[in-house]
């Protein structure tokens, strides 16, 4: 690959490696920017000592387990609790008090949220204890129903079970962590089993149709930028239609929406990246 572009050849084997992971694995990502595909094909090459792409072809072909590890290097997962602070700031001070009002307007007490591509489980438990610090007082009798999706289902494991290295607790103040963590070692803390009460972790892929309706609000930050712009725009087009009116989309730092799903919402903050679902 050079200055970002795939040889004809590259072009080629990436195909081929994308078609065998859908046949042995039912994940389909096609519709994902080559470049980024090829990065991480390249990094589970070196991985086994491999250099040549066509070479590595073969031993997919030759061990379809090997299209595991691969998986997971497509899908490499890092994250940590409250990524990008000012983003949650912003979604306690502008998203969740416009929701509460329009709950008790219409009698409800429950926001339904989905953290779409949520990994180990950082971000949707860094929603529930945001959610737990503001479900007080007159709140109180709030609660929020969150939906955590991944295609990754060995991450999915590893959220369920809500188990965390100190370091990606780094973001939360000491307590935060005594109120919503159990402490195993220095090294280990695991989440507190309340704080699990709300959250589904599902697999699902959100290329595909949706499982879920009328959501109030969307998590899906720094995923959709590895998709191709065909396959953004039908991802927006399902986030515009499971969520509820005026629903709100949270993207990642690099994903503007503008020019692909601006005719679908309409901006709240754009330094942080949330939108809200036009009507």
């Amino acid at each position: 690959m050079k200055d970002g572009t795939l040889s004809p050849q590259e072009e080629t084997i990436l195909r081929k490696i994308l078609d065998g992971i859908l046949a042995e694995r039912g994940v389909d990502f096609r519709g994902y920017r080559s470049k980024c595909l090829w990065r991480r094909v390249v990094a589970a090459m070196h991985d086994i000592n491999i250099d040549d792409a066509g070479e590595y072809l073969g031993a997919l072909k030759k061990d379809p387990k090997a299209y595991d590890k691969l998986l997971n290097k497509i899908t490499i997962n890092v994250s940590e609790f409250f990524r990008n602070p000012e983003t949650f700031f912003a979604v306690r001070d502008k998203v969740i008090p416009e929701l509460i009002r329009r709950k008790r307007l219409k009698g409800s007490k429950v926001i339904k949220i989905w953290s779409a591509g949520c990994a180990t489980g950082e971000e949707p438990y860094s929603i529930a204890i945001l959610l737990k610090e503001i479900f007080t007082g007159e709140n109180a009798s709030f609660q929020a129903n969150i939906y955590a999706t991944d295609i990754d289902e060995e991450a999915l494991q590893k959220a369920r079970a809500g188990r965390y290295k100190r370091i990606a607790l780094r973001e939360l103040s000491s307590e935060q962590i005594e109120k919503n963590f159990i402490k195993e070692s220095e090294e280990y803390y695991s989440i507190n089993p309340e704080l699990k009460t709300n959250i589904k972790f599902v697999y699902h892929n959100m290329i595909a149709e949706p499982k879920f309706n009328k959501i109030d609000l969307i998590f899906c930050r720094n995923v959709i930028i590895y998709f191709n712009k065909s396959l953004q725009r039908q991802v927006y087009e399902n986030f515009h239609k499971i969520l509820a009116k005026e629903g709100y989309i949270v993207a990642g730092k690099v994903e503007a929406l503008m020019g692909i799903g601006e005719d679908l919402f309409e901006r709240v903050s754009l330094s942080e990246r949330i939108f809200k679902k036009k009507i």
